[in-house]
């Protein structure tokens, strides 16, 4: 029987752009872990050792409250507040993996870690196990894998300073889990709790996670926090009993919920709820109005604290900026310069101090896929051409940018009835 099934949003964004690959969900055998094509290329710096913006990365002291604010220094008088930010030229990639997979097989960029770990990601419904994740070095050796015991739904996965965490609802007990996985794919720590985790899970960038444990019952949700080996942080109720929308972590660890406040407010309201890192939640707010229904909302961290809001339909319908929040505050409207990029993925590059503004593959001279660096201002700081692959009149693949500032690319295409190969190569390090 058919299951829904909800996984981290680069997979809609990246079989959205090959034009012959399908992001459906159907019931077919799996075959054994395969070791897949390796090639290792050049280019690609490598990060420095702990200053990794994902997992335990700190901000940059002094950074700004964002939303249009330079960091701290960025408007100082013959200062050129792009130093360091720009992007290099683009080289030959670090790596190139190819993995061999069925028709029903969706494989995609899940995360990065602080030393550059790129996890591979596939979810398979209908079969046991329904979830794979490859972990591969910055070279492209594979380092280790790691597949869950039964079925699942509902699966994310975040990176960390070192290794990922997975969350996901184990089908067989009824219940959610969660696994840290090191670098190799061997499980540090794992957890579980009452309930389904409500997805997507947030990255925490001081370390850790958090995520929305939503009841077998009717609401209220728990929010509880995660350090990066699973120690439980805090788990807080919810004082309202409306249905959660959205959540997210900001870059000083303080977590907003977004909640459909339709019967509190009127008719296309949402309502807010900010969570200090220690678990201290405030009063609901107004936080959105006007908003469309359904609600399709994501929240995008800003650089120093605060995140920006948009509505986000689905591919292929671009994100329309509808809000930011300063940290524990209530929302403003978005600034022009983001308002001027209608973008679906805005994550902050270059250590915490800039944004890397993700655009579609296209076809000019050649297939390509850009990404700018934006400057807190909004002041645009150059823009990086990463090859893309022309398939018919399509541009294929997509690109993800990890926590550690690896961008990468992939493509799927078919290779006979049956089966299909999804290639990917990354760049590490690129905007770290």
């Amino acid at each position: 029987m058919a299951r829904m099934r909800n996984t981290v949003s680069f997979c809609a964004a990246f079989l959205a752009a090959v034009a012959t690959v399908r992001c459906d969900s159907r019931s077919a055998p799996i075959a054994p872990t395969d070791a897949g094509t390796v090639s290792s290329g050049g280019g690609g710096a490598q990060p420095d050792a702990g200053t990794s913006i994902g997992g335990g990365g700190q901000q940059d002291a002094g950074s700004g409250g964002g939303g249009g604010q330079p960091d701290a220094g960025g408007a100082v008088a013959g200062h050129d507040e792009c130093a360091g930010l720009g992007p290099g030229t683009v080289g030959q990639p670090s790596a190139s993996v190819a993995i061999p997979a069925t028709d029903y097989e969706n494989w995609f960029p899940g995360a990065t870690d602080g030393s550059g770990t790129v996890a591979l990601m596939m979810t398979d419904d209908n079969f046991e196990p329904s979830l794979r994740i490859r972990l591969f070095h910055p070279s492209g050796a594979e380092r280790g894998a790691y597949r869950s015991a039964q079925v699942t739904l509902g699966e994310a996965i975040v990176g960390q300073l070192q290794g990922v965490v997975v969350s996901y609802y184990d089908t067989v007990h009824a219940r959610g889990e969660l696994a840290a996985l090191d670098e190799n794919g061997s499980v540090m720590a794992t957890t579980e709790f009452e309930g389904i985790p409500w997805w997507p899970i947030a990255n925490d960038p001081l370390g850790g996670i958090v995520l929305v444990q939503r009841q077998h019952m009717p609401p209220p949700s728990v929010v509880a926090s995660y350090d990066e080996r699973l120690n439980l942080r805090f788990r807080t109720q919810l004082s309202s009993t409306e249905r959660v929308l959205e959540l997210g972590v900001d870059r000083q660890g303080n977590s907003l919920v977004l909640l459909d406040a339709t019967d509190r407010y009127g008719s296309g309201k949402v309502g807010g709820i900010w969570i200090d890192h220690s678990g201290n939640a405030g009063a609901e707010f107004l936080a959105l109005e006007n908003v469309p229904s359904p609600p399709y909302l994501f929240l995008t961290p800003r650089v120093g604290n605060g995140f920006f809001a948009a509505r986000n339909p689905g591919p292929p319908t671009t994100a329309a900026w509808i809000g930011q929040f300063d940290a524990m505050g209530e929302g403003t409207a978005p600034p022009d310069w983001l308002m001027a990029r209608p973008v679906t993925r805005l994550p902050v590059v270059r250590n915490g101090r800039a944004y890397a503004v993700i655009q579609a593959a296209r076809l000019d001279a050649v297939c390509h896929a850009d990404i700018e660096v934006v400057a807190p201002s909004g002041k645009s700081c150059g823009t990086a051409a990463f090859p893309a692959d022309q398939s018919g009149q399509f541009c294929a693949g997509g690109l993800f940018v990890g926590s550690d500032g690896t961008v990468v690319g992939g493509r799927a295409e078919d290779a006979s009835p049956g089966s299909r190969t999804f290639t990917f190569r990354w760049w590490t390090g690129f905007l770290h």
